[in-house]
């Protein structure tokens, strides 16, 4: 117990969390220029997809974004339906990744900090580097968001087929969301290990990959309850309401990234001592 403890301080007093801070606001600010059109760009592939409900990626995306948030985003989503076309398709697919790409670059500048280390690699590979984690980031998004939505359906037809009762239902629904939550690990802990202008191991990013994934989920539950139940914000910015609710959340979400970046640099820094 008392070895955990002073691991605890140690990664309390070293952390430069001022640093994190102003990383998470650079970074946010990039995420939040990708966020619109890769919705717009999600959406619209949904919609040229025919066997894809909507409804239901709509209403995953209600559990999971603050209200005021999510009426912005529906509003988004009811403009990508009635405006469809093909070249806005393409269009939204280059803004986003461009966007996305930047927010990863901002990601890697912050994690050579933690690490104290400069960047000697060309600009062309590390732009290389955020664009592949890019598309494997919108790759793995796509999936974990079929399996949730498409999960139920096919675990009612894998469970009938078998010849099993409904109780296994609930193990199976539980499931989807571990998988879910594993895919968000996964995510970090390559982006943790790649990222760096560092070698590193999978086994030295996945404290920060954990750390990081149970932050973000209580962090987005915890504002999600407050913003809903008890903060006003339309009452004070009016129309821009569900704004500041989203750059909020967007903004949380990038410091519990750097946050779980911060803890491996600290764990590896005292490994080698």
């Amino acid at each position: 117990m008392q070895t955990y403890s002073k691991k605890i301080k140690f990664l309390m007093e070293y952390s430069n969390y001022r640093e994190i801070n102003s990383k998470a606001a650079e970074m946010s600010f990039y995420l939040l220029l990708s966020f619109f059109p890769f919705l717009i760009f999600t959406i619209s592939l949904v919609v040229y997809t025919p066997i894809i409900k909507l409804s239901k990626y709509i209403f995953l995306l209600k559990k999971i974004l603050p209200l005021s948030a999510f009426n912005i985003v529906s509003s988004l989503i009811q403009s990508a339906i009635e405006n469809r076309s093909f070249s806005f398709l393409i269009l939204s697919f280059i803004l986003a990744m461009y966007t996305m790409s930047r927010a990863v670059l901002s990601l890697i500048r912050g994690m050579n900090r933690s690490y104290n280390i400069r960047e000697t690699r060309p600009y062309f590979e590390v732009l290389f580097i955020s664009l592949v984690f890019v598309i494997m980031i919108v790759v793995l998004i796509f999936t974990s968001m079929i399996f949730l939505v498409f999960g139920e359906e096919l675990g009612s037809f894998l469970f009938n087929l078998i010849g099993l009762d409904q109780y296994f239902m609930y193990i199976w629904n539980l499931c989807r969301y571990i998988v879910g939550v594993i895919t968000v690990i996964i995510i970090l802990m390559n982006l943790y290990r790649f990222t760096p202008n560092k070698k590193l191991s999978f086994k030295q990013v996945l404290p920060g990959a954990i750390v990081s994934t149970l932050c973000w989920l209580i962090a987005s539950f915890c504002y999600s309850f407050y913003s809903n139940n008890f903060a006003r914000y339309d009452i004070i910015y009016g129309s821009l309401g569900g704004i500041i609710v989203l750059m909020t959340w967007v903004y949380l979400s990038s410091w519990t990234i750097l946050i779980g970046c911060e803890i491996n640099a600290r764990l590896y820094k005292r490994s080698i001592r």
